[in-house]
């Protein structure tokens, strides 16, 4: 009966050995499914991470297209603006005309004019003749346009002229105008010989410094070379009426 009883109290321990099992099944159980856990969060990451760097590859994608078409369309867009812009030019470009202004030698562009008082007194000649002449004189600078140069600029409209200095030309004296002023024989013998060549002298004296006088005068001078570029941009411009903003530049050499 002892033993019986014994055994029959040793008996409950069993029961604890299944819950030690039960136990050691749960920890596994509960392993399993932080493992699967962490492995769907990895998973989630990862997508995350994918698609974050997706996102961000597809807007750079996006932004260096639009980069690079917006590029495209303003070079392309210069591209047929400057082609249109060369052929309206070329279209409305006129072509200047100088025509045969070269074939004249002698262009006047200005006339001059003086007066010269030659005196005679009864003491310088051997007929005591005492004759005062007002003597006028004229003459022309003109310049040499076969000598001159044209460089034409079509698509400016513009030209430009070189010319030679002007120069002046047909001095004389204006011999229907010549006045005597005054006239006194002191010998009263009136030689007709020593009156026209006493005339002659004066004359020459005259026409000596009237040429003088121009040749000498800087104010002429400067007027002929205004006169020369005034008179040849008008001949330019009546020339190419149709000329819009026509600009003449005339240079002397």
């Amino acid at each position: 009966m002892n033993e019986k009883a014994i055994a029959e109290k040793g008996s409950p321990k069993k029961p604890a050995a299944k819950k030690l099992k039960f136990e050691k099944g749960t920890g596994t159980v509960i392993c399993i499914v932080l493992m699967i856990v962490m492995v769907a969060a990895a998973l989630i990451l990862f997508q995350n991470v994918i698609f974050n760097g997706a996102e961000a590859l597809a807007d750079g994608y996006n932004a260096a297209f639009v980069s690079e078409k917006e590029a495209a369309y303003q070079a392309l867009y210069q591209k047929y603006y400057d082609k249109a812009e060369a052929e309206h030019r070329v279209a409305n470009r006129a072509s200047i005309y100088i025509g045969n202004i070269k074939e004249t030698e002698k262009l006047e562009v200005l006339k001059v004019s003086d007066v010269e008082f030659i005196v005679e007194d009864s003491g310088d000649n051997s007929g005591n003749i005492t004759s005062w002449l007002e003597v006028p004189g004229e003459g022309t600078y003109v310049i040499d346009l076969s000598a001159a140069e044209f460089i034409v600029d079509n698509e400016r409209a513009h030209v430009s002229v070189r010319l030679p200095y002007p120069e002046l030309t047909n001095v004389t004296i204006d011999y229907s105008n010549v006045k005597k002023i005054l006239f006194k024989d002191d010998v009263f013998n009136g030689s007709y010989k020593q009156g026209e060549e006493l005339a002659m002298k004066q004359l020459g004296q005259g026409d000596l410094l009237i040429k003088k006088e121009f040749a000498s005068n800087e104010h002429f001078y400067l007027n002929a070379q205004e006169t020369a570029i005034s008179t040849i941009q008008c001949l330019i411009r009546e020339l190419n009426p149709n000329v819009e903003n026509l600009t003449i530049d005339v240079e002397f050499y």
